[in-house]
C-alpha cells in the first residue's frame, strides 16, 4: 500500500467545480489585481478569526514583513521568536536590520517557551520590541502567560499562525477583562456565567500573520497570505504597505512593497474557507486514532495538547530516539514522512552571528533529532492510517 505524506486531490475534488466556476467569471471581467474577491474574502476571514480587520497579502512570508515595517520595527530594536519554525518567521527580522533574540522551546508543545521569553526581556530590557510565538504544527502557543509578559513590559505581539487556521485558545476571565488586548463585554450573560471565552489564533495578538501556502489546513493554488488585527491605525498602515505604500494614485506616504494577495487566490480561498472547520475535525480525527495507536509503541512520544486549547493538526508529529532508522522503514515501506525541522535555524548557516539567546536552546536540540511528522491530511482513509500504525508496530517489533 501506498500511503503519501499529503494529498491534496480529496480535498480538492469537493471544491474544484466552484472554484472553477470563480476563476472563469475573474478572467471574463479581467479583474485581477486587488478585486472584489480580496475584498470578500478579508472580511469574511475577519468574521472568522473574530477581530476587526484582514489584509491579504502576497505570502507569509510578506504577512510576517508588512507586520514588522507596520510596528516601525528597526535598526536597534530586539524581535523575540523561536529557532524551531520555518526560516520565514526570524529572516524577516533581519531584513528589518532588527536583532534576532532566540527563546527555547517548550519539551512538551515545541511552541515557544512563556519562560524564555520573560529570561530573554529581563536580559535584554526595552530593546525587545516584538515577539513573534509560532503556533507550530497547528497548536497554540502559552498566550495567556505570553500576553501576560508582554503586557508588562509594553511588548508586541506577533502571531505566527502560518500552520494553526482555526485553532482555538480558551481564556478565563480575571476581573472582568481576559488578559489580552480585548476587554470583555459585561453584558455578555454566557460571559458572566461561563467565565470563559475562546479565542482563535491571530485575534489575540497586535496582529496574526496567515500563510495560504497550497498544503496548509486553508491553502490557496499559490502562494497567499493574510495579516489580522484589531488596530485600525495598523490596519491602514498595512493596506499601504502592501501596495507601495501608496495612498492614492501617484501619492505614496511609505516605502512599501508589492505585496498584494492575487485576486485568483482570493476567489479559490473564499471557496475552501467554508470547509475549513470540517476539514480540522476531519485531521483532529485522524491524530484521535493515531494517538490511541501508537500511545504505547516503542518510545514514541505521541502530541501533547494543552488542556485549554484546540490543536488543528497541520502536522501529525511524533518523538522517537529511533528517528531516522524509523523514517527509511516506513519510506521503504510506501509510506510518506518528513522532519520540520531537523536543523533549528539557530544552526543554520545562514544565521550565524545574527541572533541572541539566554539558556543555549539545549530543548530545541534535543527535539529536532527526534521529531518526525507522520501522514495527516482531509481524505486520508482509515487502511491508510491502519497501514502506518501497523508498519510502525513491526518496526518497534523488530529492533
Amino acid at each position: 500500500m501506498k500511503v503519501p505524506f499529503i494529498n491534496l486531490s480529496v480535498s480538492d475534488k469537493v471544491v474544484e467545480k466552484e472554484i472553477k466556476n470563480k476563476i472563469l467569471d475573474i478572467i471574463k471581467r479581467k479583474e485581477f489585481i486587488l478585486g472584489k474577491e480580496v475584498k470578500e474574502f478579508e472580511e469574511k476571514f475577519a468574521e472568522y478569526i473574530g477581530c476587526n480587520y484582514a489584509v491579504g497579502v502576497s505570502s507569509g512570508s510578506a504577512a510576517l514583513l508588512l507586520s514588522l515595517k507596520s510596528l516601525d520595527i528597526k535598526d536597534g530594536d530586539y524581535v523575540i521568536t523561536t529557532p524551531f519554525t520555518f526560516t520565514a518567521t526570524a529572516e524577516v527580522i533581519l531584513h528589518c536590520n532588527a536583532k534576532i533574540i532566540f527563546a527555547d522551546i517548550d519539551e512538551k508543545t515545541y511552541n515557544i517557551s512563556p519562560q524564555e521569553i520573560e529570561e530573554c526581556v529581563k536580559k535584554f530590557g526595552q530593546k525587545i520590541k516584538a515577539v513573534i510565538p509560532v503556533h507550530l504544527y497547528g497548536q497554540p502557543c502559552d498566550m495567556e502567560k505570553i500576553v501576560e509578559i508582554c503586557k508588562k513590559h509594553n511588548v508586541k505581539i506577533i502571531e505566527d499562525a502560518a500552520q494553526a487556521h482555526g485553532a482555538e485558545v480558551e481564556f478565563r476571565f480575571k476581573n472582568s477583562e481576559l488578559r489580552v488586548n480585548k476587554v470583555v463585554d459585561a453584558s455578555n450573560p454566557v460571559a458572566k456565567r461561563s467565565g470563559v471565552q475562546r479565542r482563535k489564533v491571530g485575534s489575540i495578538g497586535d496582529l496574526g500573520c496567515f500563510s495560504f501556502y497550497p498544503t496548509k489546513n486553508l491553502g490557496c493554488y499559490g502562494d497567499g497570505g493574510l495579516v489580522t488585527t484589531d488596530d485600525k491605525n495598523l490596519y491602514e498602515k498595512l493596506l499601504r504597505l502592501r501596495n507601495h505604500g501608496r495612498v492614492e494614485h501617484y501619492l505614496y506616504k511609505h516605502i512599501g512593497f508589492n505585496a498584494r494577495l492575487d485576486n485568483l487566490q482570493a476567489a479559490i480561498l473564499l471557496v475552501k474557507l467554508k470547509y475549513l472547520d470540517k476539514w480540522n475535525k476531519e485531521r483532529q480525527k485522524i491524530a484521535e486514532i493515531y494517538n490511541k495507536e501508537l500511545a504505547s509503541v516503542g518510545d514514541i512520544v505521541t502530541p501533547y495538547v494543552q488542556p485549554n486549547v484546540s490543536h488543528v493538526y497541520h502536522l501529525y508529529v511524533i518523538r522517537t530516539k529511533y528517528r531516522d532508522k524509523l523514517m527509511e522503514f516506513l519510506k521503504n515501506n510506501g509510506i510518506g514522512c518528513a522532519i520540520q525541522y531537523a536543523v533549528p535555524l539557530n544552526l543554520q548557516p545562514a544565521y550565524k552571528g545574527k541572533y541572541e539567546t539566554v539558556n543555549g536552546l539545549k530543548i530545541v536540540q534535543k527535539v529536532a533529532n527526534e521529531v518526525l511528522s507522520l501522514p495527516i491530511y482531509p481524505g486520508l482513509k482509515e487502511s491508510q492510517i491502519e497501514y502506518v500504525v501497523n508498519k510502525i508496530k513491526q518496526f518497534f517489533k523488530n529492533i
